[in-house]
């Protein structure tokens, strides 16, 4: 069986890849646009490990 061409397998993928598109799109725009919280990355920089130590 075949849906709008597609095997329903793949159909499925499709329609899932537009529903997380969806929910990823509404999340964006209401809490960064609307409410306007950033976006935060947290990149931790730890400083370099000393392995053996003092020589």
């Amino acid at each position: 069986m075949s849906v709008l061409g597609m095997p329903t397998g793949m159909f499925l993928v499709f329609v899932a890849t537009l529903v997380a598109g969806s929910l990823g799109t509404a999340h964006y725009v209401i809490v960064h646009v609307i409410m306007g919280q950033p976006v935060e990355e947290n990149i931790r920089e730890e400083p370099p490990s000393e392995v053996g130590g003092d020589v």
